[in-house]
């Protein structure tokens, strides 16, 4: 196979079909398999009284409920319910951009009377900078989520020194990130927190709604008091206690409103904690930008119904799925039955016929063995008439 041919598995579409690739192997069982499955899996969260406790894979992202006989039972995650909702529309564009943009400038060029053209280039080496710009989305991805996540750090390490040593206020930050977009960014927040008079009460507290049995985690809850930008704050309030969440992204997203809904509607439930508005802060992946959304008490009602719709249809998709596996289960057990049956008929059939061919090698020689007999006394009473038939005469 020549390296072209190689490449070319290697584009979307043409590789055998899934279902025939290998799977891989099942769960160890016992104890090894126990370890296997649950061995990154956090200390326990307490909720309603210490009646429920729950416990959190990291490296999974996966909540588990703690059962009375200590078994554990998945329990379905905020952020992961929200990601049924369809959000191609916006990233398989921004992916193509990613790939041309990364393609164009990786490829050869030359400049020939000022002209930029691009270099001779055979189909394989053509192939191999396809190849190699077919990924700049998911590095795209990496680098800008390194400035998100490194200003969120920041305003968490900041807003856990508020709570402790600072009055619940932010005055300073700490831990400032060394990129200088990610330092623009928490100085930005910093600058909201000030005019919104921000005094942060909870951070990072883990949620659980017994109602509805899912978890997550909120980032904080703070009291807030309206700035005078209307664009900022539609209407004024002050002192109001919000759920504040914080988004490492290019764009506010519909559903993050329905995230924030789940961690009110938890909170509330079990604490019965008066949040009356939740405020959602992006925090820009690639520029460092910082906007602040305001979400009115109002629109609770309509967004924690959007986010129980997605739970009902994730649970729905799930049910399916389990249905099918068990269908195509019972359908690989069937076959195995069938052909084990396959298996003993065709031995039964090979005993029955090797019986067949020894009865008929038996009523063979029986039958030799009678004609040689009967011949032998046909000889013997030939032999006895000749010589009575000689003295007669």
């Amino acid at each position: 196979m020549s390296g072209f041919e190689k490449l070319l598995p290697k584009f979307g579409g043409m590789q055998d079909d899934p279902s025939e690739l290998p799977q891989p192997s099942p769960t160890a069982g016992g104890l090894e398999g126990f370890v296997q499955r649950f061995g990154h899996v956090s200390e326990d969260y307490f909720f309603y009284d210490k009646s429920i406790v729950l416990r959190f894979d990291k490296e999974e992202h996966i909540y588990y409920r703690v059962n009375e006989l200590g078994n554990l039972t998945m329990v379905d995650g905020v952020t992961t319910v929200c990601g049924i909702i369809d959000k191609s529309h916006a990233l398989v564009p921004w992916a193509a951009k990613m790939v041309v943009e990364k393609l164009l400038r990786i490829i050869p060029t030359e400049t020939v009377d000022n002209v930029i053209s691009l270099r001779h280039l055979t189909l394989e080496e053509f192939t191999r900078f396809a190849l190699d710009a077919k990924g700049a989305h998911k590095e795209k991805l990496e680098s800008a989520g390194d400035i998100g996540r490194a200003a969120h750090q920041c305003l968490e390490d900041s807003i856990k020194h508020a709570i402790v040593e600072s009055g619940n206020a932010v005055q300073t930050l700490v831990n400032l990130p060394f990129d200088a977009q990610a330092e623009h960014c928490a100085r930005v927040a910093l600058a909201w927190m000030q005019a919104h008079k921000v005094r942060w009460t909870d951070t990072e507290r883990k949620i659980y709604s017994r109602e509805h049995n899912y978890a997550g985690t909120l980032d904080a809850i703070a009291y807030v008091s309206s700035c005078n930008d209307r664009a900022c704050c539609p209407e004024a309030f002050e002192d109001r206690l919000c759920l504040i969440d914080f988004k490492t992204s290019n764009a506010l997203r519909t559903d993050y409103c329905l995230q924030v809904a789940a961690y009110q509607q938890a909170i509330v439930e079990e604490l019965g904690t008066p949040i009356k508005s939740r405020i959602i802060l992006r925090l820009g992946k690639e520029d460092g930008a910082f906007q602040p959304w305001f979400l009115p008490e109002n629109t609770f009602t309509e967004d924690l119904s959007g986010f129980l719709t997605c739970l009902r249809l994730v649970r729905i998709m799930e049910a399916i799925e389990d249905r099918m596996k068990s269908q195509r289960n019972n359908i690989k057990t069937i076959k195995k039955e069938q052909k084990e049956a396959a298996k003993a008929q065709e031995k039964l059939d090979k005993v029955e016929a090797k019986a067949e061919a020894k009865r008929l090698r038996e009523e063979d020689k029986a039958r030799i063995k009678a004609e040689a007999k009967a011949t032998r006394e046909q000889a013997k009473q030939s032999k006895i008439k000749l010589p009575m038939e000689t003295n007669n005469e």
